[in-house]
């Protein structure tokens, strides 16, 4: 039998030094009872299930694990007091924190909103990053742990977070599931980066009331967290953007506490690592997507398996210049490369500010049921337009780069019909059945990726929910011939959306036969474009 209990079924006894109160609380891992010191000092006192402290070598960590928790900074955590054993069974004793936890807070008296949720996000955010300093992963951040004191939140439990996971079998998880990150259900080796995967889920809870991640079953909860986007729904910015980025499926693309509370606490969130959300890739009201929308098309049979991470993250960086400068400016802009996701590509492989009267492109029709559109240059804009469903993606001039590449477009006006498709594109075109290009849906205010290879799509549906404005940028970067990012300026700041892995251009040849290009998607209307340039990285 599986036990932790002092005395009773209410826990009357004594723990060490301690007088126990009463019970606070039970679950896998411990019971935690309220009690007082000798001279009278309320404490909370946490003891591990025998079953978990059966075996000496967790009996030991679990102890060292509290002395290191004993250096977080006191001022944003239940501060650890001392540890001891009762019998086989280790217990840790920390400040003893009166008010509810956010779970109860939220369940009793709804969302946090305004400034009351930004001082949650920036006390937890400050919490962890102490926490993090002190080289500890919490594994167990959820709103059960944050504790809402008298003088703001305070998260605890964590001192033992470590040691639990090492006690973890293949038949307990060491966490609560819905809010666990995707590489403490497969098992892998945990990160700084689990913990904000965490907080980011805790934060949806508490401003919407909601769980991220839902489930009939704890098995469809870890199947949601594992393969599917959160819902991000009610979450306000800036910190639904913040959100979206610490919820990426790769712990690699998310930020860290300190970058996130540097973001909250400047004044200036939108000019850090802030990342926009994954929205469901599902048509609305159930209705399946039509394959090759840019809604995100089904994963087409026998295609190549494509990686597809939703990640998101500000990237600073040059503007990038107008399309529709001079000669000497664009010259000028190879002496200031633009810089994107930290690297630059000074490199003009071709650069149209759509300032000529011809529109000499070549020009493909992915399918045959909506038209080529109605191409119109001059003037520094470019149009598309059609009185029926029309698709047209148009290569530009010239041979791209061979190594990284960067292909962009400055946003127009849209049709603003309101209809399923009004839509721009942008990156790398072979034909009619070959390219691969981030696209932007103005109705449903999406962005996300396409790859289309031999007339297949090769990608997991996606969409990063944002909205953009005439003026605003549409960026598709391919790395390493095998990675393909899609990123967004708005406000003069590039955010990285959506990244998908490929196998179609791994060699210089085959990336030379992939121009830059763009397209534009409507149901009936016109769309402008006010620039399109392709960029290649140095060396």
């Amino acid at each position: 039998m599986t036990s932790s209990r002092v005395v009773g079924a209410g826990g009357a006894g004594r723990i060490g030094g301690h007088q126990v109160v009463r019970l606070l609380g039970e679950g896998g891992q411990g019971t935690v009872y309220l009690a007082e010191s000798a001279a009278g000092a309320r404490v909370a006192v946490k003891v591990l299930h025998d079953r978990l402290a059966a075996d000496p070598e967790v009996r030991r960590r679990f102890l060292r694990e509290a002395e290191v928790a004993a250096s977080v900074a006191p001022f944003c955590t239940a501060r650890v007091i001392g540890t001891g054993m009762m019998g086989e069974q280790p217990y840790i004793v920390s400040e003893y924190v009166p008010g509810p936890s956010l779970d109860e807070l939220v369940k009793r008296d709804g969302p946090r909103t305004g400034g009351g949720l930004d001082r949650l996000a920036i006390s937890t955010l400050t919490a962890l990053a102490s926490i993090h300093r002190a080289g500890i992963v919490h594994r167990d951040f959820k709103p059960a742990n944050v504790i809402l004191g008298p003088e703001g939140p305070v998260v605890i439990d964590f001192g033992i977070a470590r040691t639990l996971d090492a006690m973890t079998t293949s038949h307990h998880l060491a966490g609560t599931p819905t809010y666990m990150s995707p590489e403490q259900l497969g098992d892998q080796p945990l990160t700084l980066a689990s913990d904000m995967f965490s907080w980011a889920a805790t934060m949806v809870f508490a401003a919407t009331g909601r769980r991220a991640f839902t489930g009939s079953s704890v098995p469809a909860i870890m199947h949601s967290i594992l393969h599917n986007p959160p819902d991000l729904s009610g979450v306000p910015e800036p910190l639904r953007a913040m959100v979206a980025a610490c919820l990426a499926k790769n712990p690699a693309d998310r930020p860290t506490a300190e970058h996130l509370l540097r973001a909250l606490t400047s004044g200036d969130a939108a000019t850090e690592h802030t990342l926009v959300d994954k929205a469901p890739s599902t048509a609305r009201n159930g209705a399946a997507a039509r394959p090759g929308r840019s809604r995100g098309p089904l994963l087409a049979a026998g295609a190549v398996l494509v990686a597809l991470a939703v990640t998101a993250g500000v990237m600073l960086g040059p503007s990038w210049p107008a399309g529709n400068g001079s000669a000497g400016e664009r010259a000028a802009a190879t002496a200031a490369p633009l810089v994107i996701g930290q690297k630059a590509y000074p490199e003009v492989d071709v650069a149209d500010g759509f300032d000529g009267s011809s529109a000499d492109y070549d020009g493909y029709q992915p399918y045959g049921d909506e038209a080529m559109p109605v191409i119109k240059a001059g003037g520094g804009r470019l149009t598309g337009e059609g009185q029926k469903p029309f698709f047209g993606w148009f290569a530009l001039p010239g041979a791209p780069s061979s190594g990284d590449t960067v292909s962009m477009i400055t946003l127009g006006a849209f049709a603003g019909t309101g209809e399923q498709e009004d839509s721009a594109f942008v990156g790398r075109i072979k034909d009619k059945d070959n390219y691969i290009g981030a696209w932007y849906n103005n109705t449903r205010e999406e962005i996300g990726i396409d790859v289309r290879v031999n007339g297949e799509f090769r990608h997991e549906p996606n969409s990063a929910a944002l909205s953009l404005t005439p003026g605003d940028s549409l960026a598709l970067v391919l790395s390493g011939g095998t990675t393909i990012t899609s990123y967004a300026k708005t406000g003069g700041t590039w955010r990285r959306l959506t990244t998908a892995r490929i196998d179609v251009l791994t060699t210089p040849q085959e990336r030379a036969r992939w121009r830059h290009g763009f397209g534009l998607r409507g149901t009936a209307g016109t769309i402008a474009l006010d620039a399109a340039e392709g960029r290649g990285a140095a060396g």
